[in-house]
């Protein structure tokens, strides 16, 4: 049995967090835009349950539609990170211009595809209330997805190359402003008429505008960037194609899971606005959970793909099971907040006899599923940053919608257990994943030639 090398481990788990906090903290603004959205509109005299399960709505289609291509980007910093390993500048060049493309490309594509479905929104068997609310909401947050994927867009530079401080005070900034601007355009202040729910579409829309162009101001005023961001003769077409060949089925693996909790959206959402509502509240401290744990796998990938550019596979295997380890752990600690102060949490949301027990049932149950994903996303994240993506597409499909969103439904529908039945699904689904995906890492390392 071959030795842990413990000072290694300790190594590379210091650089991890180094190069992982600032990418957690950055996506943790991003979802806490969401998260403050639903906090604020939730305070709408008369329209609370309602203007939260709209929001809940939309934000759902955006985000399951969103994350193919919010993961189809994120495929890029570990190519940067390899190249940056084997000395490759020019390539970084080429892949921040190719990556610019396919971000503005992706940004348009996606926003025309979630208006479009929001017009059919009532069709899903949804409360009319509901329905009515969401229209005019999701057409600008669904615009806003064009920004926000340009920062992404550029993010993957900074990240790559590993300065992932830059996107995380640019994020918080823009978390800040969208606060005051939800306030400023929910309630109508001075001349500003009162939009309530619209307002926090426009909200969202303007920070993530600021988002964009304050990142790229970064970029072009730190030296450290500027051999990457130079004109160039090169083509890079072959680039863009590289780009959505491996990012697009790593997109379709976020989809399959983020689409199966769309999913249970419309399902909850057959149990009225009380159920839906609910939902929305605990997935929203859920999402939180979830993309700040993508920012481990993130860094995860990134260290992966810097050791796959120096045919280390000592090292990627060092760098795999220290950034699992560090999710597990972080995610076992935020079950135990989530299942402690459950009242509490439910508390910032809404005090509404109808919504807060089932809130608090689907929470506990959210606080049971976090190991699980944390580890599966992690898992998948490791798995980019050695370009393996097709296989994990196919177990992500299978774990969530052969597995989670059936199992679900059944015990929904048939045990009466409503969306406390659902969660219990996808709880099923997110572990069989979890299994899955961490035994196709260990089984493509023991391929790797070195």
């Amino acid at each position: 049995m071959k030795k842990i090398d413990f000072p290694l481990y300790k190594i590379e788990a210091a650089e991890m967090v180094r190069l992982g906090l600032p990418i957690v903290v950055s996506q943790l603004g991003i979802v806490a835009m969401g998260v403050a959205d639903t906090i604020q509109v939730s305070n709408i005299t008369g329209k609370s349950a309602a203007s939260v399960a709209a929001s809940g709505l939309s934000n759902s289609l955006i985000f399951t539609i969103a994350i193919v291509s919010i993961l189809a980007l994120g495929v890029v910093a570990p190519m940067i990170s390899k190249a940056a390993a084997e000395g490759k500048s020019s390539e970084i060049n080429l892949l921040f211009k190719a990556t610019q493309r396919v971000s503005w490309f992706l940004g348009t594509l996606t926003a025309i595809s979630t208006i479009l479905f929001g017009f059919f929104l009532d069709k899903l068997g949804q409360d009319a209330e509901v329905v009515a609310l969401s229209g005019s909401y999701n057409i600008v947050v669904s615009l806003s997805i064009i920004p926000m994927l340009v920062f992404i867009g550029l993010r993957q530079l900074s990240d790559g190359l590993g300065k992932t401080q830059l996107a995380m005070g640019v994020t918080l900034s823009a978390l800040l402003l969208n606060i005051f601007l939800n306030w400023l355009f929910i309630n109508g202040i001075g001349f500003l008429p009162r939009l309530e729910l619209f307002g926090a579409g426009i909200a969202t829309f303007i920070s993530r505008c600021y988002m964009a162009v304050a990142l790229w101001i970064g970029i072009r005023g730190q030296p450290i960037f500027k051999p990457f961001i130079q004109p160039s003769q090169e083509k890079y077409q072959h680039l863009v194609k590289k780009i959505l060949t491996i990012g697009l089925p790593s997109g379709m693996q976020g989809f399959f899971e983020v689409a199966v909790f769309a999913g249970a959206v419309v399902v909850i959402g057959w149990y009225g606005k009380y159920q839906q509502a609910a939902h929305q509240i605990a997935i929203n401290m859920c999402s939180v959970t979830y993309m700040m744990v993508t920012g481990i796998a993130s860094a995860g990938g990134i260290r992966v793909g810097h050791f796959w550019g120096l045919h280390d596979r000592h090292k990627i295997l060092v760098s795999g099971n220290t950034a699992l380890s560090i999710a597990g752990i972080f995610m076992a600690i935020c079950a135990t907040i989530l299942i402690l102060f459950h009242q509490f949490l439910i508390g910032l949301y809404t005090s509404d006899a109808e919504v807060v027990p089932i809130a608090t049932t689907l929470l506990l149950i959210g606080g049971l599923f976090q190991l699980s994903d944390g580890l599966q996303a992690t898992a998948l994240g490791i798995l980019r940053g050695i370009a393996d993506v097709n296989i994990p597409t196919g177990i992500t499909l299978f774990a969530y919608w052969i597995v989670g969103l059936p199992i679900g439904y059944f015990l929904g529908e048939f045990y009466g257990l409503k969306a406390a039945g659902v969660w219990l699904g996808l709880t099923a689904g997110l572990t069989a994943s979890a299994i899955l995906l961490c035994w196709r890492f260990y089984s493509m390392v023991r391929k790797i030639k070195v």
